[in-house]
């Protein structure tokens, strides 16, 4: 029989080490993400520059904690809100959001991933 080899104290804290520089790589490569893929609630499309304005005001007093992102292709306007990493939050935030503006839509788009972390 021969005797079982056991891990000494000294090579233990080497892997220890190992594997926290490891762990910090990673780390440090995930807070260099800024953008994933996720969704967001569209709630105005078309080419009344005074209505989305609206529609952003209203969003703007009933969810203060959702960002809201403009865009506009002539002649078109686009206003998106919300950084939602899962479906499922963003489904729960849609549900309420239709009761206001029954147009809207949930769409897939990339989030910023701090903003999405705000949002409960």
């Amino acid at each position: 029989i021969t005797p079982r080899r056991t891990t000494g104290p000294a090579e233990a804290m080497h892997v220890n080490r190992r594997l926290d520089a490891v762990l910090d790589t990673i780390a440090d490569q995930n807070r260099s993400i800024r953008y994933a893929p996720g969704y967001r609630v569209q709630v105005y499309v078309g080419n009344q520059r005074q209505e989305v304005e609206s529609v952003k005001l209203m969003i703007y007093q009933n969810f203060p904690e959702l960002s809201a992102y403009l865009s506009y292709s002539q002649p078109t306007y686009k206003l998106k809100v919300g950084d939602f990493m899962r479906r499922l939050d963003a489904e729960r935030y849609y549900a309420s959001i239709r009761q206001l503006i029954a147009s809207a839509q949930l769409r897939p788009d990339k989030v910023d991933v701090r903003r999405s972390l705000l949002i409960r």
